[in-house]
């Protein structure tokens, strides 16, 4: 393993759990010579690769757009695994040649017994939504491609992965990585033999129907919207800003799993009750805007029949100093980063995957000078600043993050107009209940 790779390896748990309040993975392989092309799906751009590598074993290289690959990042795509594939409309018309070289490399990967990460879409919308589009063949034939140089004698496997992001872009949300089961090449031998064209489009059929299976898929996107906003009414489902927090990440998964493939299977839009129900969530959404209304108030206007942020208020007001700890530590690196990211980057896509990064690395550096004034000026002993540096910048920081947008949430909350409220929770009551009829909650 190179060096950056090593080290990535190394620090990506610490900085996954400070990043995502819940993480799971479902099937991920514990071989690290697991000798697969894994095909991942690719909602959230940069972040992706790190999220698909941090949950499993095996030791992997990530095919990677070609553009990002300068002479002078090459030492770093060098060290931490890179291997670029070159489009013709992006990278001129010798990229079929350069792409030569890079399936000649990542053949003798394979044949090393090490995995490859790609990601079968090809590219993330600018927009989130949980679908998926055509998976491409280039996995498929990279795979078959590094059977005949072996002659069959390898067990390379092909396995998706479904990365499902409560949502892609925010700072403590929650992710979910789920493994397909594994695909043997060897299974496709004769087929193979016969038809090699037959079989990369049966094998990328196969990967693209186990992809489907490991996320929240809506057939047609449009309904995407609607699929979700059934999923923030009945807070059961994968969404970041509305969800019982009670619940464990798993059931949210396997709810809006469900969710999604009961409007597949069932919605026709020559059906007065589909119609009716998403022409009425559509409008319930559309008020809630036009009046600046979150959702949560709703909620929690009809299950206590007031506003209630007094809670909210006191706990902020008791841990105001923690607060005021985690401001100390992570304020001036947070500015920085969201005011570089979102400056640099126009397609937010980019920004979680950039920010977790070279907010840990700008975090790190601006954070290490308090080793040095704990020994000085809390207790001399440099085990416990260093353990002091470790735990307390990130765990106030967080706690800061949390208080700071629940007072936000609060404040808001306190001045929402109470009538509109209370005509929005009439509104809601209906459409759960439709729901529930429609078995959807």
């Amino acid at each position: 393993m190179r060096p950056l790779y090593l080290l990535l390896r190394f620090l990506l748990p610490y900085v996954m759990v400070i990043f995502y309040r819940k993480s799971r993975s479902i099937n991920g392989q514990r071989r690290f010579n697991a000798q697969t092309i894994f095909v991942c799906n690719h909602p959230s751009a940069f972040i992706d690769p790190l999220v698909a590598g941090n949950y499993q074993m095996p030791v992997l290289y990530f095919v990677t757009r070609g553009d990002i690959f300068k002479w002078w990042l090459k030492p770093v795509t060098w060290a931490s695994h890179m291997v670029p594939i070159f489009r013709k409309a992006e990278d001129g018309a010798d990229s079929l040649e350069k792409n030569k070289d890079s399936f000649r490399y990542l053949r003798k990967v394979l044949m090393r017994k090490k995995s490859l990460i790609l990601f079968g879409e090809g590219y993330t919308d600018n927009t989130f939504i949980r679908s998926l589009k055509i998976v491409k063949k280039g996995p498929a034939r990279i795979g078959f491609d590094t059977m005949v140089e072996c002659d069959w004698s390898d067990d390379i496997k092909v396995q998706a992965i479904g990365l499902n992001y409560s949502h892609p872009k925010h700072f403590r949300s929650d992710v979910l990585v789920s493994f397909g089961e594994p695909i043997h090449l060897k299974d496709y031998k004769e087929i193979y033999e016969k038809s090699p064209s037959q079989a990369i489009t049966q094998l990328t059929r196969a990967v693209q129907t186990s992809m489907q299976e490991q996320i929240t898929y809506v057939d047609q996107k449009d309904l995407a919207p609607f699929v979700e906003n059934l999923m923030i009414l009945t807070r059961k489902g994968m969404n970041h800003f509305h969800h019982n927090t009670k619940l464990p990440l798993l059931d949210r998964y396997n709810y809006s799993k469900e969710l999604a493939n009961k409007v597949n299977q069932s919605y026709d839009d020559q059906a007065e009750n589909w119609t009716k129900l998403k022409e009425t969530v559509t409008n319930y959404f559309e008020k809630l805007k036009k009046a600046r209304i979150n959702e949560n108030w709703v909620h929690d206007f009809a299950k206590n029949k007031t506003k209630k942020t007094a809670g909210t208020l006191l706990v902020f007001l008791l841990c105001l100093p923690i607060t005021i700890l985690g401001l100390i530590h992570q304020f001036i690196p947070y500015i920085i980063i969201k005011k570089f990211v979102e400056g640099r980057f126009k397609r937010d896509v980019f920004w979680s995957g950039v920010k977790l990064l070279v907010g840990a690395a700008l975090s790190t550096i601006y954070n290490f000078a308090f080793i040095f004034l704990f020994y000085s000026y809390v207790y001399p002993s440099y085990w416990l600043a260093i353990a002091y540096f470790l735990i307390v910048p990130a765990v106030s920081g967080i706690f800061a993050y949390v208080q700071v947008n629940k007072l936000k949430d609060a404040i808001a909350y306190k001045n929402a107009n109470e009538k509109q409220l209370a005509e929005l929770v009439i509104e809601r009551k209906e459409i759960l209940s439709e729901m529930e009829k429609m078995n959807l909650t």
